[in-house]
């Protein structure tokens, strides 16, 4: 029973191997389980047929796909859940159209983050608005806080190390948006690997909350970035949305 519900933790990683090629056989060996677990979880997630190939089960011309992606600015993720598929399905799509897809600093930016605008309150709306002041923030130094314990919906009780990762999760459980934290370390290659403070499922999306930034850390997110799917929520993103105040707190 451990195993299996460990199996259901991996649905996205599974899906996006299925997605690949990996036929199911090989997807079973990956894990150290039977093929009948991986097709019994296939199944169950309605992406296995009898003919083996899932991209028959949506049908998005190239226009359309570019009409969401590029003018509704709307993220991989969210296309799918739409088109009720994989995110990598339509990844696999944008690739065969020859589509081409947002930079990391475009994806990440305004309204094509993909959680720009996620539960903004009026009050939080109000201080992104006052953020600015002839083109530039005002925000002074202010504390980084300290870190205590945090009853997860998804992990149970677990130690947060500042204040400001206590500020995201409630944010993150205010809105309804399903996130883990610290879900699994990113491997960057042989020597280095990396831990972000949280992963959102939805949107396949690690975020790391930072206060401060040494040069080590710098470089291991600039790696993670070219690899992962990463974002960085800083002293002025946080500051911009409200949830801390110009002092940092």
């Amino acid at each position: 029973m451990r195993k299996m519900l460990w199996l259901d933790e991996k649905k996205d990683e599974m899906l996006s191997l299925y997605d690949s090629g990996l036929k199911q056989v090989e997807i079973a060996e990956k894990y150290g389980v039977s093929q009948t677990a991986i097709s019994t979880r296939l199944r169950k997630w309605g992406v296995s047929n009898p003919d083996g190939n899932r991209f028959k089960r949506i049908e998005i011309d190239k226009e359309t796909l570019y009409d969401l992606y590029w003018n509704q600015k709307q993220h991989p993720s969210q296309i799918a859940k739409k088109y009720g598929c994989h995110k990598q399905v339509i990844t696999n799509r944008m690739l065969g159209y020859g589509i081409p897809f947002r930079t990391k600093s475009e994806a990440r930016t305004g309204k094509f983050n993909p959680i720009y605008g996620v539960g903004h309150t009026i009050k939080a709306r109000k201080k992104m608005s006052d953020a600015y002041k002839n083109g530039t923030r005002e925000i002074s130094k202010g504390g980084w806080g300290n870190g205590c314990f945090y009853d997860t919906p998804n992990q149970g009780k677990v130690w947060m190390r500042s204040g400001w990762e206590v500020k995201v999760a409630d944010h993150l459980t205010e809105n309804n948006i399903d996130w883990y934290y610290e879900y699994e370390r990113l491997y960057l290659d042989d020597m280095s690997s990396y831990l972000p403070d949280f992963y959102i499922p939805l949107l396949d999306l690690y975020l790391e909350v930072k206060g401060r930034l040494i040069e080590r850390d710098e470089i291991k997110l600039k790696k993670a970035m070219e690899k992962y799917n990463v974002a960085i929520w800083d002293r002025d993103y946080l500051y911009s949305v409200g949830l801390i105040d110009s002092n940092g707190h």
